[in-house]
């Protein structure tokens, strides 16, 4: 095997491991009311597609219509896509619950309320990092795979016995012009 074909075997796995990213699914499945499982790709907003889970496992797009999840809100398709998202308005006893639960409350906790913020946010921060982490680790160890591969098309390389060309080129550039009195005076200031 020369070095052309060498290479040329090992350049698409080396790209792969270099320059693809991972894809994941992203999809949320979610239950109808009356107990339909129905999967909404990327994520419950409008433009999404719509499809629903058979028993067998088998997905077909969401009917045209009005669907409510069981978390309350409804969603219009048309052509098994998310053209409306409607949320449930507030019942007006949970409403006056609200209104009690606030008149009752004494005083506005303010050194609470920062202390859950900074725990929520701190919490965030340390799940991003390890997950960051753990994207860096995949990647490395590909990135190793490569360079192994790389090393070995250079070892080859250098071991292969260096050919004279069978044909000498000659340089366009050179029209018998004689340099070297201007090399000379060149080093001779550079010297200085």
């Amino acid at each position: 095997m020369n070095i052309s074909e060498l290479v040329g075997s090992k350049l698409p796995e080396i790209k792969k491991l270099l320059f693809s990213e991972t894809t994941e699914e992203a999809f949320v499945d979610s239950k109808l009311v009356d107990g339909t499982i129905v999967r909404v790709e990327p994520a419950l907003e409008i433009g999404a597609s719509v499809a629903v889970i058979g028993e067998d496992g088998e997905t077909v797009p969401a009917p045209d219509g009005e669907h409510e999840l069981e978390s309350g809100e409804v969603v219009r398709t048309e052509g098994g896509v998310i053209v409306e998202i409607m949320t449930p308005e507030p019942v007006a006893e949970e409403a006056e619950e609200v209104e009690e639960e606030m008149a009752s409350e004494e005083k506005f906790d303010a050194e609470g309320f920062k202390a859950d913020i900074l725990s929520a946010v701190s919490e965030l921060i340390e799940s991003k990092i390890a997950e960051a982490q753990f994207a860096k680790t995949e990647k490395v160890s590909d990135i190793e795979k490569a360079v192994g591969l790389i090393t070995d098309i250079v070892e080859k390389m250098a071991a292969t016995p260096k050919e004279e060309p069978s044909k000498k080129v000659a340089n366009p550039f050179n029209k018998g012009i004689d340099y070297t009195e201007m090399v000379e005076k060149m080093r001779s200031i550079t010297k200085k």
